[in-house]
C-alpha cells in the first residue's frame, strides 16, 4: 500500500510539473514602442512590423505606435514602410516586456510611377483586406498632370475600378457608382466638394497630405454613409526637428508650406500652407468669348499637434477652400468649403487605445446672376457635425478588436434666391431648411487562427431621423406623384420626427493562403446612404444640391460581393491580382422627364426610386522594385438602373435597365 501511495505521489508531482511547464511555455510577453522618421523625428503610420520565421506581425497606428504579444524566444523583427529603407532588430524575449523606438531612413531613390503598396512587402497576398488602394505620396509628382499641378484624385483614377466621366469633370466614380456615393474624409471630416475650376483640378494640396487610402470594397465597419467607396486622407503632423519651408510657382498656381516645432522640446508642432491660383491669365489667351471668362481659387491647410507623452497626442486641423468662376455679363459661381477637426489619441496600455474625434464640415454654393434685369443671388448650403469614439483592443497577434460609435447632425438649405438689384425681375424664394441626425455603433474583429487563414468580421448599426421644422406633402393614391395630385400638407414642429430609418450593415472579409505566394480573398459589405446629391448631369455640377432622406425618399442601400485571386512573383517584385465584384442597389434617386430640380418646393414629385446593379472584373499587374516600376491594369464594369412603376408617364426606357446618368461609362 505504501508503494502504491508513493506511486500516486510521483504521478501527482509529474502532473504538476507538466502543468507548470505547459503554463510557462504559454507565458506571453509584449513588444511595443514607436516608429519615427529618422530625418524629421515625426511618427510613421502603417509601418509593417514582422518576423517572417515566427509568423508574428502588426502595423503602427496613426501615432507611430505598435504593440504585439509574443511567446518567449528569439525574434528578428523587420520594420518596413513605403518610401523608407527597411530596418531589422534582433531581440531575445525571455523574462520581460520590451519597449523600443525605431527610426527609419527615407528612401530617396526616384521611381517612375506612383507605387500602390500594402502594409508589408507581401501584403498583396498576406493582408486580410482586399479592394484597397494606397498612394505613395513621395512619388506622386512623377505622374504627368494638367499644368504641372500634382493631383491626388487624378492619380486615383489611374487605378483599376476608379474613373471619371472625362477631363474637367468634378468627382470620381468607383466600380460604377455615382459621384455622390464616395465618402471623402480629410482628417475625419467629410469633404463635399473635391474640385477647383468646375472640375479641372482637385482642391487637395498634395504638399499637406501625409497618406491616402481608398477602399473600393471591404469598407471597415467603423464607417458608413456612402454606397461605393471610402477615401481617407490625413494631413501631415508637421516636422519635429526643424522649421521647413516648401513652395513653388507654376503656370496656374503658387504654393507655400511651412512646418516645424513651436517649442524646443518638440512636443508642439505645426503645419500651415496653401495654394493660390491665377487662371484668368490662361483664360485670356483663349479666343473669344472664352478670353473674357475670369476665375480664381485658393485652399488653405493648417494643423497643430501636441504630444503629451509617448502614449498621448492632441491635434487640431483646419481646411479652407474658395472658388469663383465668372462668365462675362452672365453668371458668377462661388463655392466655399470649411473643415475643422479636433482629435485626442490615447494609448492606455500596450493592448488598449482610443481616439476621440470631433469634426465640422461646411459647404456653401453661391450663384450670382449678372444680367441687367435678372440680378440675383442663389445659394445652397450643407453643414455636418460629427462626434465619434473609437477603441482598439489587441490582446494578441491573432486578434484585433475595434469598436465605437458616432453621432452626426445635418443642416441643409436646399435653395434660396433673392433679387440683388433695384430693377431685377426675380422673386425671392427660400425653401425650408432640412434637419436630421444620425447615430451609429460598430464592432469589428480581425482573427487569424492560422497563418494561412484570417477573418475580418464586423457589423455597424445606423439610426437616422429627419426632424422638423419642416413640411411634407401627401399625394393621392393610385396616381403618379405630381403637384396636381397633392392632397394634404403636413407641418412638423421643431425637433419633431418627420421620418426614421435604421438597419444593420454587416461586413465580412476572408483570406485563405493557397501557397506561400498566393491567396484567395472574399468580401461582403452592406452600406446605407442617407444623403442624396440632386443632380441629373453626368458629372458634379456647381448647381447640384444635397438632400436628406425623408418619408418619400428612403435611404439608398447597397450590397457588394467580391472575390479575388492574388499572387506575387520573384520575391514580391511582381504583384498580380484579379478581382470580380457584384453590387445590388436599392432606392437610387432618378428623375422624371422634364424634372424641375432647383427651387422646387415639391421636389418629391419629380424624384423616382430606382433599383440597380453593377458588376465587373479588375485585373492588375504591378512591378514594385527595380530600375523600372509601374502598373498595368484593365477594368470591365457595367451598371444598370431600372425604374419600376405601374404608371407609363413616369417610366424610363419602358421600365428596362439603363446606365444611370451620374455614373462613369
Amino acid at each position: 500500500m505504501a508503494h502504491g501511495l508513493r506511486n500516486k505521489h510521483c504521478l501527482l508531482f509529474v502532473s504538476c510539473w507538466l502543468l507548470c511547464a505547459s503554463a510557462h511555455a504559454q507565458i506571453r510577453f509584449r513588444i511595443y514602442g514607436q516608429v519615427i522618421d529618422d530625418v524629421t523625428n515625426k511618427p510613421l503610420a502603417n509601418v509593417s512590423v514582422y518576423d517572417k520565421k515566427q509568423g508574428a506581425g502588426t502595423t503602427t497606428d496613426s501615432t507611430g505606435a505598435f504593440s504585439m504579444q509574443v511567446l518567449p524566444g528569439p525574434y528578428n523583427l523587420t520594420f518596413s514602410a513605403v518610401g523608407y529603407y527597411a530596418r531589422s532588430r534582433f531581440l531575445e524575449i525571455e523574462r520581460r516586456n520590451i519597449r523600443m523606438e525605431v527610426a527609419l531612413n527615407p528612401d530617396t531613390r526616384q521611381l517612375d510611377e506612383v507605387n500602390v503598396k500594402g502594409r508589408t512587402p507581401d501584403a498583396n497576398v498576406s493582408a486580410t483586406q482586399m479592394s484597397v488602394i494606397r498612394l505613395d505620396m513621395k512619388n506622386l509628382r512623377n505622374i504627368p498632370v494638367v499644368f504641372g499641378e500634382v493631383d491626388i484624385l487624378k492619380a486615383l483614377t489611374l487605378q483599376p475600378g476608379v474613373s471619371t466621366v472625362g477631363e474637367g469633370a468634378g468627382g470620381f466614380n468607383v466600380r460604377g457608382g455615382r459621384t455622390d456615393q464616395n465618402l471623402v474624409l480629410l482628417d475625419g471630416a467629410p469633404l463635399f466638394n473635391t474640385s477647383h475650376l468646375l472640375g479641372l483640378l482637385s482642391n487637395l494640396n498634395a504638399d499637406a497630405i501625409q497618406d491616402v487610402t481608398l477602399y473600393k470594397g471591404g469598407i471597415p465597419a467603423a464607417y458608413g454613409g456612402r454606397l461605393s467607396s471610402l477615401l481617407i486622407m490625413n494631413t501631415k503632423p508637421g516636422e519635429t526637428d526643424h522649421i521647413r519651408i516648401d513652395g513653388g510657382i507654376g503656370l496656374l498656381t503658387s504654393r507655400l508650406m511651412v512646418q516645424g516645432p513651436v517649442k524646443k522640446n518638440k512636443k508642439l508642432t505645426f503645419l500651415a500652407g496653401g495654394r493660390i491660383a491665377y487662371p484668368s491669365f490662361i483664360l485670356s489667351l483663349f479666343p473669344e468669348p472664352t478670353n473674357k471668362d475670369r476665375a480664381f481659387f485658393y485652399d488653405l491647410n493648417g494643423r497643430l499637434t501636441y504630444r503629451l507623452n509617448a502614449d498621448s497626442q492632441l491635434s487640431a486641423t483646419f481646411y479652407r477652400s474658395y472658388d469663383t468662376f465668372k462668365f462675362p455679363q452672365d453668371t458668377l459661381y462661388t463655392t466655399q468649403s470649411t473643415l475643422l477637426t479636433a482629435r485626442w489619441s490615447q494609448r492606455l496600455n500596450p493592448q488598449l487605445s482610443f481616439n476621440l474625434t470631433a469634426t465640422q464640415s461646411d459647404y456653401r454654393f453661391f450663384l450670382d446672376g449678372l444680367t441687367a434685369t435678372n440680378t440675383y443671388r442663389y445659394r445652397s448650403t450643407i453643414r455636418q457635425r460629427d462626434a465619434r469614439f473609437d477603441w482598439l483592443y489587441s490582446p494578441s497577434t491573432k486578434h484585433r478588436l475595434e469598436f465605437g460609435g458616432s453621432l452626426t447632425g445635418y443642416s441643409l438649405l436646399p435653395g434660396s434666391i433673392v433679387p440683388t438689384g433695384d430693377f431685377s425681375n426675380i422673386n425671392a424664394l427660400t425653401l425650408p431648411t432640412e434637419q436630421a441626425h444620425e447615430w451609429a455603433g460598430y464592432i469589428s474583429e480581425e482573427w487569424a487562427p492560422f497563418r494561412v487563414l484570417s477573418v475580418q468580421v464586423g457589423v455597424r448599426y445606423a439610426q437616422f431621423t429627419n426632424t422638423g421644422p419642416g413640411v411634407a406633402y401627401q399625394y393621392a393614391e393610385g396616381q403618379p406623384r405630381t403637384r396636381e395630385s397633392i392632397t394634404d400638407t403636413l407641418r412638423y414642429g421643431n425637433g419633431q420626427a418627420v421620418a426614421q430609418y435604421g438597419g444593420w450593415e454587416p461586413r465580412l472579409t476572408i483570406r485563405a493562403n493557397l501557397t506561400p505566394n498566393s491567396s484567395l480573398k472574399v468580401s461582403y459589405n452592406r452600406t446605407r446612404q442617407f444623403l442624396h446629391l440632386i443632380s441629373n448631369t453626368t458629372a458634379i455640377s456647381p448647381v447640384d444640391f444635397w438632400k436628406v432622406s425623408d418619408a418619400l425618399v428612403p435611404p439608398q442601400v447597397a450590397d457588394q460581393f467580391a472575390v479575388g485571386y492574388f499572387r506575387n512573383f520573384s520575391d514580391n517584385m511582381y504583384e498580380t491580382s484579379v478581382e470580380i465584384y457584384h453590387k445590388t442597389l436599392e432606392n437610387l434617386v432618378e428623375y422624371r422627364n422634364g424634372a424641375t430640380l432647383l427651387l422646387n418646393p415639391a421636389i418629391d414629385a419629380d424624384l423616382l426610386q430606382a433599383q440597380g446593379k453593377a458588376y465587373g472584373v479588375e485585373v492588375s499587374i504591378q512591378k514594385t522594385r527595380g530600375l523600372l516600376t509601374g502598373l498595368i491594369a484593365y477594368t470591365y464594369s457595367r451598371t444598370l438602373a431600372r425604374v419600376s412603376s405601374p404608371f407609363p408617364s413616369v417610366q424610363i426606357n419602358g421600365g428596362n435597365g439603363i446606365p444611370p446618368p451620374s455614373t462613369a461609362p
